[in-house]
């Protein structure tokens, strides 16, 4: 496992200048957080999960923080950090071709899928990685992982970190489908991807929602608030790589990400920056599995903070579940003090 180091955000900020440290110590109005936080969870209509961790003196602030919430796409933010300790291990090379075969696609969301070429082409790790985390590439995501020896090598790598509230357990060709009743896919099926989703829709509805329910409590794939904010502190912090160059390539796929718009970057002031990685899951039966954003914020004021914000199991429509997330962050910011 490749040796973690600590260095202060002021040692990356020429790297990364959004993470210098605040002027000032950050606090939270506590009682005023527990105290709305309840309002925003009845509107969305689900489970939700919020932890705020200040960068400079560590004030913390959760609800349900210490509960389990399915990550979805959360998780390749560390996917993308354990390739670039593969890298550093000398395991692989950021220039290194890896071969995709059509066969090999997974499911739903996959822009390298969808400008496939051929039966078979090379990628680079260096795009695999800015694909998977930076555009929430499924097929991507797959493929990396198991260039680096699976979905237990992600959660390795967490726990050898500290981080012991994060788990990553299965590809997203198995993980998806089993969310709802059907058996997940082996790397020797080739997915037949609108052939599953008429599966997956003549399902008997009982069995769905049975099998969605069983997934919400699943602690496999699931990750705590507060654990993720300190996943994002430890990358501000550059604790997870040795060079600065691989610290500073997370920082910048993860900033210019586009994905959630209208989630917590919609509830930030402007100028704000945001660092960041989303997740969502399908809604069947009226039931959304997740809609869920973490990520580091930087203040117009200089303040930086890390934020998690789960949704899980919510009735609302998309466009509530979006305006819960950035209720939390217009929250989180008025109660700064």
């Amino acid at each position: 496992m490749p040796r973690f180091i600590t260095t202060a955000i002021l040692a990356c900020a020429a790297a990364a200048p959004w993470l210098a440290p605040a002027p000032a110590a950050a606090d939270w109005d506590k009682a005023r957080l527990s105290r709305e936080i309840v309002a925003i969870e009845r509107d969305a209509n689900g489970r939700l999960g919020v932890a705020l961790l200040d960068l400079k003196d560590r004030s913390l602030w959760s609800h349900r923080g210490s509960e389990r919430f399915p990550m979805q796409s959360v998780f390749k933010w560390p996917l993308a950090i354990a390739a670039l300790q593969a890298v550093e291990a000398g395991k692989l090379r950021l220039d290194q071709p890896v071969t995709i075969k059509r066969s090999e696609f997974s499911l739903y969301h996959s822009p390298l899928a969808k400008a496939f070429k051929g039966e078979a082409n090379a990628y680079p790790v260096r795009e695999l990685i800015a694909l998977a985390a930076g555009e929430s590439d499924n097929t991507a995501a797959d493929i990396l992982m198991r260039e680096i020896g699976g979905p237990r090598a992600v959660t390795a790598m967490l726990k050898a970190g500290g981080i012991t509230g994060i788990s990553v357990d299965r590809y997203e060709r198995q993980f998806q489908p089993e969310v709802f009743g059907l058996a997940g896919f082996g790397w020797s099926d080739v997915i037949d991807e609108p052939a599953y989703r008429a599966r997956l829709s003549a399902l008997d509805p009982a069995r769905r929602k049975a099998a969605l329910q069983a997934a919400l409590k699943d602690p496999r794939d699931s990750a705590t608030p507060e654990a993720s904010v300190a996943f994002v502190e430890a990358q501000a912090k550059g604790n997870w790589l040795r060079e600065p160059a691989h610290s500073a390539l997370i920082d910048r796929i993860t900033l210019e990400t586009k994905s959630g718009p209208d989630r917590i970057r919609a509830g930030l002031p402007q100028g704000a920056r945001f660092a960041h990685k989303t997740g969502a899951g399908l809604t069947m039966d009226g039931i959304n599995h997740a809609t869920n954003d973490i990520g580091l914020v930087t203040l117009p004021n200089g303040r930086v903070f890390a934020i998690a914000v789960y949704l899980a199991g919510s009735t609302a429509d998309a466009k509530a579940r979006e305006a819960a997330h950035a209720a939390v962050a217009r929250l989180a910011v008025s109660a700064l003090r």
